[in-house]
C-alpha cells in the first residue's frame, strides 16, 4: 500500500485533488444552499463594522458577540467588496474552498513523507476535507475551513522530516488563535502527541532549533487582536465563551477529565460525533451507519495505544483523544469538529497503510476494497446531507426564522427587546434588541444564568422582554406554565415550517429539523396594540 505515492505524479496529482475539493466544496455550497443560524450573528457585527457603527451586534453596545476574528472579518471585507446579503456569504464560500483545497495539498505532503499510496491520500481526503460536517460548516458561514487549514497546517510542520520551519509553524498558531481563540487546545494536542512518542533528546534540539521560536511568533501574530480586542469590549474572552462556559455538562474538573477516556471507550459521547452526520444524535439516520461512525471515530482515538504504529499515526491518534476529553468539558457543535475529524482520519488511514504492508495478498485486496468502501460511502453520505440542508433551509430558515425576523421589523418598535434561544436569522432580520439564551450577545442575560436563573422562565420574569419567541415544547420545559409567565403576554402570531417540511419524503436528520419545527411569537400585553393571533 505505499506504491504510487502522490510524489510520482508530482505537482499535477496535488493540483488535481486540490481542485476536485475546490469544486466539490463550491457544488456543495450551491446545492444546499444552507445559511447557518449563527452566521448571521457574527454578520450583523461584520454588516455593522463596514457601516461604521463599529464591530458589535448592538449598536452603541461594545459587546464581543463572536468568537472568531477571522470569522467575522472575513464577511466584513465580502461585504465591504459585495455590499448585500448574499455576496458575502459567496465570498466566504469561495475563500473557504480555497482553504480546503489548500489543505488537501499539504495532506498530499504529508502522504509523500509517510509513504501513503494515493489511494490513501485520497482516502484521507474523502473521510475529512470532504467528510460531511467539514463540507457543510465550511460552506455554510462558518470559521470551519481556516480551522482546518491551520490545522493541516501546522500538522505538515510539526511532522516534516527535519524538523518545522519557524515561519510556517509560526503561521499556522497565529492562524489556529485567529480562527477560533480554543484552537491552542488543538495545537496542543498535536504538540503533545508529537513530543510524546518522539525522541527526547532529538525533540530538545528541535526545540531549541526552532518549535519555540515558531510558537512564540505564533502567538506574536494574534497578539495585536488579543490587545484590540481587551481595550476595545474590556476582556479579551468573547462574550459566546463566556455564556457557553455556564452550560457545561456536569462542570468541568480534573475528575471528569481523568474519567474521559474510558468513557469515551465504553459509552456514548462526543467523540462518537467525529464521522457522524450533522446533529446525528437527534435521530433520523439509520442505526447501522451511526454504529460506524462510532467504530471509526474510537479507533481514531486509541491507535495510538499500539506501539508498532508510525509515530505521526500514534501522535495524531492521540491528538484525537486530547480532543475527545475536552469536548468531554464542554457542549461541542457540529462545526467544532473538523479538525479533530482531520486528525482522526490520519489516524485511521496511518494506521491501515502500516498494517497493508504487513498483511499477505488475499488480505491486502479485502482491506482495500474495504477503505474504498469507506471512502465512496463517506462522500456519498455528504451528498445526502447537501440534500438534508437544503431542505433544512428552504422550510426552517427562508420560511421559518427568516419570516419570523421581518414580522418583528415590521411590528416591533424600535428599541424593543426579543428573547429567544436562535439569535441568528430573527435578530439579523429584525434588527432589535436580543436578550438570547444563554447570552451569547446578552451579557446581562449570561449574568443572570450565573445568578441561578436557569429557565427561560426566570429570566424572561426578570428581564420583562417586550418579544418572546419560543418552541411549544420550550413553554412547559422551562417552567413558564409553572411560574404563570406567559399570562402577561399575548400571542401575536405562530409560524410551523414542520407542515412543509412533513411533505418531504426523503429527509435524513428529519428529528434534528422537527426541533425547529414551530415557532410562537408572543408581545408583552403592556405594550401590546392588539390582543389577536395575527398570523
Amino acid at each position: 500500500m505505499t506504491s504510487a505515492a502522490p510524489r510520482e505524479s508530482g505537482v499535477g496529482a496535488i493540483v488535481l485533488g486540490a481542485g476536485a475539493v475546490f469544486i466539490f466544496s463550491l457544488l456543495f455550497a450551491w446545492s444546499a444552499g444552507q445559511i447557518w443560524e449563527d452566521y448571521f450573528i457574527t454578520f450583523r457585527s461584520s454588516r455593522n463594522l463596514v457601516e461604521g457603527l463599529g464591530l458589535v451586534y448592538q449598536a452603541g453596545e461594545r459587546v464581543h458577540t463572536f468568537t472568531s476574528p477571522l470569522g467575522v472579518l472575513v464577511p466584513a471585507l465580502g461585504y465591504r467588496i459585495f455590499p448585500s446579503d448574499e455576496g458575502p456569504i459567496w465570498f466566504l464560500r469561495v475563500v473557504s474552498a480555497c482553504a480546503l483545497a489548500g489543505t488537501a495539498a499539504l495532506l498530499a505532503r504529508h502522504a509523500v513523507e509517510q509513504g501513503w499510496s494515493r489511494a490513501l491520500w485520497w482516502l484521507v481526503l474523502c473521510l475529512s476535507v470532504l467528510e460531511a460536517k467539514t463540507v457543510a460548516f465550511s460552506t455554510n458561514g462558518m470559521e470551519s475551513a481556516l480551522l482546518v487549514f491551520f490545522a493541516a497546517l501546522a500538522w505538515r510542520e510539526i511532522t516534516r522530516l527535519g524538523g518545522p520551519r519557524v515561519v510556517s509553524l509560526a503561521i499556522a498558531a497565529g492562524g489556529l488563535m485567529w480562527t477560533r481563540p480554543d484552537a491552542c487546545v488543538l495545537l496542543a494536542a498535536m504538540l503533545g502527541g508529537w513530543w510524546l512518542f518522539g525522541d527526547r533528546r532529538f525533540e530538545r534540539e528541535v526545540w531549541r532549533g526552532g518549535w519555540a521560536r515558531a510558537l512564540l511568533f505564533g502567538a506574536l501574530l494574534y497578539l495585536p487582536w488579543f490587545i484590540w480586542a481587551w481595550s476595545y469590549y474590556g476582556s479579551p474572552v468573547p462574550q459566546t465563551i463566556v455564556a457557553k462556559s455556564a452550560l457545561a455538562p456536569e462542570g468541568a474538573g480534573l475528575l471528569r477529565m481523568l474519567a474521559a477516556p474510558l468513557r469515551c471507550l465504553v459509552s456514548e459521547t462526543a467523540l462518537d460525533g467525529l464521522f457522524a452526520p450533522v446533529y446525528a444524535n437527534a435521530g433520523g439516520w439509520p442505526r447501522d451507519l451511526l454504529n460506524v461512525a462510532r467504530l471509526l471515530a474510537r479507533l481514531s482515538a486509541f491507535l495510538w495505544l499500539l506501539p508498532t504504529l508510525p509515530r505521526a499515526t500514534r501522535a495524531a491518534s492521540f491528538a484525537v483523544l486530547v480532543g475527545a476529553v475536552y469536548f468531554h468539558q464542554i457542549m461541542p457543535y457540529p462545526w467544532y469538529y473538523p479538525p479533530w475529524t482531520l486528525l482522526g482520519a490520519i489516524a485511521l488511514v496511518g494506521a491501515a497503510a502500516s498494517f497493508g504492508d504487513r498483511v499477505t495478498p488475499r488480505v491486502h485486496s479485502s482491506g482495500s476494497i474495504a477503505l474504498a468502501v469507506v471512502g465512496i460511502c463517506s462522500v456519498l453520505l455528504t451528498g445526502v446531507q447537501a440534500h438534508a440542508l437544503r431542505v433544512q433551509q428552504t422550510t426552517i430558515e427562508e420560511h421559518g426564522r427568516k419570516q419570523i425576523g421581518l414580522w418583528l421589523r415590521e411590528h416591533a418598535r424600535p428599541g424593543d427587546r426579543v428573547f429567544l434561544e436562535p439569535i441568528g436569522y430573527v435578530g439579523y432580520f429584525s434588527q432589535l434588541k436580543i436578550l438570547d439564551y444563554p447570552g451569547l450577545c446578552a451579557p446581562e442575560v449570561s449574568a443572570l444564568i450565573r445568578d441561578g436563573h436557569r429557565s427561560y422562565a426566570e429570566l424572561v420574569d426578570a428581564l420583562h422582554p417586550e418579544w418572546l419567541v419560543l418552541r411549544p415544547h420550550e413553554i412547559g420545559r422551562q417552567q413558564f406554565e409553572a411560574r404563570g409567565t406567559l399570562a402577561r403576554y399575548v400571542l401575536r402570531a405562530r409560524w410551523k415550517p414542520r407542515d412543509e417540511l412533513d411533505t418531504q419524503t426523503f429527509v435524513p436528520g428529519r428529528d434534528w429539523m422537527n426541533f425547529d419545527g414551530e415557532f410562537l411569537v408572543f408581545q408583552r400585553a403592556s405594550a401590546s396594540g392588539a390582543d389577536s393571533l395575527t398570523n
